[in-house]
């Protein structure tokens, strides 16, 4: 994969980073000494950052890095798609890869998502999740027409989803559908870690992050298995803080580093979205799921029996 940490000179730490580290090197001196200090952060940890499309797992991502990053202290990498952490070693005891960590994101439970020793998830207001998928041109692409002689109608298949964005019936289903995907995708990676015996340690819903980010970026420090000396230093937590907000001021920058993409404004969203709202309520399963603010508990494809 395409890992910061797997080379010397890829650093999991990023400019604009290194240069807050550098210029308010003095507030940061004892949080960075608490985190560095034997007993704060479990060396070789591995952490997998999962969520479904469009639900803050970017943010999140970026937030276990430059935590782990800092208390690693260049003993990590990080990147999209977990790797196989058993065949590589990462935190095994007698592998030379012992006291290396990694953050690794990845929105499918895959084999190295599984064996991570902590699993971070992000959800986010369902309808703001959809409404991005909408803006970003995913919908109405899942059937393809097919030629008889085999091969894709491209003409067809581009018509078809014209049509599809253009009748209000065929949005419909479409909004709907695209709900439940990102239901499957919550349910999916809950119920196989679940399977495992493990639990995810810490679900950030987006819209906490948002009102109260210093609080989301302690807890992901402490479900990391950061020390809570560290993990409650202002200092720390004011330089994570700042590095979201300079990851939706500047997304473009960086983008190897951070996996940033773009973020909508709320004028597109006005613009594209203006009836997903109601045709998502349309459906019971993807309506309680909105209400619970895309809680797993309300995830009927995990738990139908409280569905």
């Amino acid at each position: 994969g395409d890992y910061c940490g797997k080379d010397p000179a890829i650093s999991c730490i990023g400019r604009w980073e290194e240069q807050r580290l550098s210029s308010d090197a003095a507030a940061l001196q004892r949080g960075v000494q608490a985190l560095r200090r034997p007993g704060c952060f479990p060396h070789g940890v591995s952490v997998s950052v999962m969520g479904f499309y469009r639900s803050g797992s970017t943010l999140l991502y970026n937030t276990a890095r430059l935590w782990v990053a800092l208390a690693a202290n260049g003993s990590m990498v990080g990147g999209f798609s977990c790797p196989d952490i058993q065949r590589i070693g990462f935190g095994i005891k007698g592998r030379p890869e012992e006291g290396c960590s990694v953050v690794c994101k990845d929105h499918e439970y895959k084999d190295g998502a599984g064996q991570a020793a902590v699993m971070l998830m992000s959800h986010r207001d369902p309808f703001l999740s959809v409404c991005s998928r909408r803006m970003m041109d995913v919908f109405c692409q899942s059937n393809p027409v097919m030629l008889p002689e085999g091969g894709v109608d491209w003409p067809a298949t581009e018509g078809a989803k014209r049509k599809c964005l253009a009748e209000p019936d065929l949005l419909k289903v479409e909004t709907v559908n695209q709900c439940h995907i990102l239901m499957k995708m919550q349910a999916e990676i809950y119920r196989r870690r679940e399977e495992a015996g493990e639990r995810v340690a810490h679900d950030m819903l987006l819209e906490s992050y948002h009102a109260d980010p210093a609080t989301q970026v302690r807890a992901i420090a402490k479900a990391i298995g950061i020390c809570d000396e560290a993990a409650n230093d202002p200092g720390l937590v004011d330089l994570v803080v700042k590095m979201g907000d300079h990851l939706r001021e500047r997304p473009d920058d960086e983008g190897g580093l951070t996996r940033m993409h773009s973020v909508h404004s709320d004028d597109k969203r006005k613009q594209m979205c203006s009836e997903l709202e109601e045709y998502m309520r349309s459906d019971p399963q993807c309506a309680a799921w909105m209400d619970a603010k895309a809680s797993a508990e309300a995830n009927s494809f995990l738990r139908p029996t409280q569905a």
